[in-house]
């Protein structure tokens, strides 16, 4: 018959090898998220403005390659955005709103593709994705809608990666 302290050793042995199969393969380090608005930046080129271009179809060593331009693809950029004052943000649900109230040197069309809302507390929300995550917990009590949370937009900071179609 085994002692106690065997089957409490051997009890103490069965529980504690997931944590040593754990510790094989570590998480990597999350860095800490700064609370505090970063200074305004212009917008940030993500576009087809950094990429490179594809080589011509006669460089394609193998000959199966494709020759194709992205002129076309859409140029994207990263807002910091003061509060406009603009409440047509809280329309309702509509994920066409932001083509035609976002603009950036006069040029209407650029969709809000994610974004986050700096609060007044200095805070910011996490990022949202625009018609998947983003549907405010508010609603609209002069209509009896919904809106989306860029309806802060209006009264509140925020920063927003936009795109815009490339029209040639």
């Amino acid at each position: 018959m085994k002692s106690v302290h065997t089957q409490m050793t051997a009890m103490l042995l069965m529980f504690s090898a997931p944590a040593a199969a754990q510790s094989q393969y570590p998480r990597p380090a999350r860095p800490p998220v700064d609370m505090v608005s970063p200074a305004p930046q212009p917008p940030v080129v993500v576009g087809p403005s950094v990429r490179p271009v594809p080589a011509p179809a006669s460089a394609c060593p193998t000959g199966d390659c494709i020759a194709h331009s992205i002129a076309t693809q859409d140029t994207c950029l990263m807002f910091d955005r003061a509060a406009t004052g603009d409440n047509r943000w809280a329309q309702g649900l509509s994920l066409e709103i932001d083509s035609a109230i976002f603009t950036e040197q006069n040029q209407h069309g650029w969709n809000v593709v994610s974004y986050r809302i700096q609060w007044s507390n200095g805070a910011w929300s996490p990022w949202l994705v625009s018609g998947v995550n983003d549907l405010d917990h508010k609603y609209n009590p002069t209509h009896n809608t919904m809106r989306r949370m860029w309806s802060y937009f209006a009264d509140h900071p925020h920063q927003a990666l936009a795109c815009h179609r490339n029209e040639q």
